[in-house]
């Protein structure tokens, strides 16, 4: 049972309902645990979090303060085919897989340092664990001399004595880490295969959830630098959890290109997100937030020369960040997908211009088959239609002409005799001829006609020739008409010798 009046740090959910986020929570002495850092990672929508793991340990009351910050990028295994298998397998060799990394660096921040943490696989006598080193002198010796301002810091020096942590596992079975403090050597020599002190228990990582620090031993450490001490203890426990007891493929965002270009090339994502995040161009809403580290030094001592300028994390940046195996596997995957579904346009956009040239031909076909037989049946209806009209004009050929008749004179119109009596009106005189009257034939021959008229049977012969006798019409007036047709003689009236 651990004693609650040691300082325990607790990871819980990010209370702004952030999934990727986190809050370190301190308890100390019983009370209510109260927030002390945020751990943050980077967004997995984001372009620039793929294929890597990323946490950072800010202040939780002012997130602008960095205290640390990992950034862990794996190796990838490369798979050699044969062109046969590559052939089977679309044209695309097989994603890289990543390597479980054996160690990784936490970078601190005013002053700079960086502590690299690295793992030892177990054994068959021993467990696996992990160690790192911290200088015992962290920071600079107060001093006005100006030669003293050109030195190196004190971390970066490697004559700086170090001291060496190491995280290991309780007990096989278990999960539950502690780190402690390594044992000096005794010998003479320095060597530590005998007469070495016990380890010195520094924290209590336990459930992979909480981290319990023993104060008490802290006094043991011979350090300058406890806080930077407590940042690497969390940071650390936080990375060994997430990478060593966690899903590879969730823990550096991994995503499956394979299975989201197998379903027939369809992707909600567009393909130029893949080539921006390898050019580097992210947009500026999946930027990482700025950073500022904390300052410890006042604002009254003047800058010290031997200090690099603390890191800051820009919002666009001009370079574009370095290609690895599965990122450029993805470019590749993609460029085969994008290749593929433009021959798939093209030859769907081949067959459609072919079934659209097919319909207007076909269109035109028709047309012009509609146009044969409309002109068809005009042929049709003008051979009948000369057929006809030369037949009627052979059947009016062969017909004998018809003599030229003189016209007709016009004759007053027939009145019929009315029942009452009325005086003798003297009928209009016939026209009077210059030739010679001749006496008729016919009974009633005391009257005279004039020589040539149609009745004459005395005309000369020539007149008879040429135009044929015309039938006298019969009038009646009065009822006088002629005895007999047969002669085709009709009496003239007798001029009144009193009218």
């Amino acid at each position: 049972m651990i004693d609650e009046n040691l300082p325990t740090f607790y990871y819980r959910p990010s209370a702004d309902s952030i999934k990727h986020d986190a809050t370190i929570y301190l308890s100390q002495y019983g009370g209510d645990a109260a927030p002390a850092y945020t751990l943050r990672h980077p967004d997995p929508v984001a372009l620039d979090s793929k294929n890597r793991y990323a946490a950072a340990l800010y202040d939780s009351y002012n997130p602008e303060i960095l205290f640390g910050e990992v950034l862990l990028i794996p190796e990838w295994t490369q798979l050699v085919l044969s062109q046969e298998e590559v052939r089977r397998n679309g044209g695309v060799p097989p994603p890289p897989q990543p390597i479980l990394p054996h160690e990784f660096a936490i970078q601190l921040y005013n002053p700079d340092q960086q502590v690299v943490v690295k793992q030892h696989p177990a054994s068959w006598n021993s467990a696996s664990y992990w160690d790192f080193d911290m200088p015992m002198q962290t920071f600079r010796q107060p001093s006005t001399s100006a030669l003293d301002r050109t030195q190196s810091d004190p971390t970066a020096s490697e004559i700086t004595p170090k001291i060496n942590f190491k995280w290991k596992k309780d007990g096989k079975l278990s999960k539950d880490l502690i780190c402690n403090l390594s044992s000096k050597s005794t010998n003479g020599d320095g060597s530590k295969r005998k007469h070495r002190e016990p380890d010195i228990p520094i924290a209590y990582f336990r459930h992979l959830r909480q981290v319990t620090v023993y104060e008490p031993n802290l006094s043991r450490v011979e350090m300058e630098d406890p806080k930077g001490l407590e940042v690497v203890l969390l940071l650390s426990a936080a990375v060994i959890r997430d990478v060593y007891f966690g899903q590879m493929k969730e823990v550096f965002n991994i995503t499956e290109t394979s299975k989201q270009n197998g379903a027939a090339g369809r992707r909600t994502s567009s393909p130029i997100g893949v080539l921006a995040a390898a050019q580097g161009r992210v947009p500026s809403s999946q930027q990482l937030p700025s950073r500022k580290p904390i300052q410890y030094i006042s604002p009254d001592s003047p800058p010290l020369p031997g200090n690099r300028p603390p890191l800051r994390v820009e919002t666009s940046n001009p370079r574009p960040p370095p290609t690895d195996p599965r990122s450029q596997w993805e470019i590749d995957v993609e460029t085969v997908r994008l290749k593929k579904q433009v021959e798939h346009e093209d030859r769907e956009r081949k067959r459609a211009e072919h079934a659209e040239t097919k319909r207007v031909k076909a269109m035109v076909e028709a047309e012009q088959k509609e146009a044969r037989r409309k002109q068809a049946d005009i042929d049709k209806e003008t051979d009948r239609l000369r057929r006809e009209y030369a037949a009627e004009q052979r059947r009016m050929e062969q017909q004998p002409q018809r003599p030229n008749l003189p016209p007709r004179q016009s004759l007053p119109p027939r009145h019929s005799a009315p029942i009452y009596q009325q005086p003798y009106q003297q009928p209009p005189s016939q026209p009077q001829y210059q030739q010679p009257y001749l006496q008729a034939s016919g009974p009633g021959g005391q009257y005279l006609q004039p020589y040539g008229l149609p009745g004459n049977p005395t005309a000369s012969g020539s007149s008879n020739n040429s135009q044929p006798a015309l039938k006298p019409k019969r009038s009646s007036f009065f009822g006088l008409r002629s005895h007999s047709d047969d002669n085709g003689q009709k009496l003239a009236k007798k001029q009144s010798s009193v009218f």
